[in-house]
């Protein structure tokens, strides 16, 4: 998520989501119009998924977002929760590819040294 982006992140936490979930409400409005479903609930369906556009499209400005929008956020939160659980000696279901995988087994080492550290320690006060 690092990367450059030629939009900026709004659009991953705004645009995708809204966008999307705009036209699966248009979709759904296509298929209830052809099945003759009642016109109170494709009106419903429409004007749900043309709002849902609209917000969409507010991810194209450069308005600040609540941190929690942004997919940086729920990562590290991820990183930190995985870290605490490691800390704690609970089994931590670890990634298997990707940076944070390699984030985990740092952390996994860095708790494994101190629990050394630690024992290390109450070997030689004895």
């Amino acid at each position: 998520m690092n990367k450059i982006q030629r939009h900026g992140k709004n659009v991953t936490a705004l645009f995708l989501p809204g966008f999307g979930m705009g036209a699966a409400f248009l979709m759904v409005l296509k298929i209830s119009v052809d099945l003759g479903v009642a016109v109170q609930l494709g009106k419903v369906f429409g004007v749900i998924g043309i709002a849902m556009c609209c917000i969409g499209f507010l991810g194209f400005l450069p308005i600040p977002l609540p941190r929690w929008m942004y997919p940086e956020y729920h990562l590290a939160r991820r990183e930190r929760v995985r870290a605490e659980r490691l800390a704690r000696g609970e089994v931590v279901k670890m990634p298997s590819s990707g940076r944070v995988a390699v984030e985990a087994q740092r952390l996994e080492q860095i708790v494994r040294e101190r629990e050394a550290a630690q024992r290390a320690d109450k070997d030689s006060s004895r």
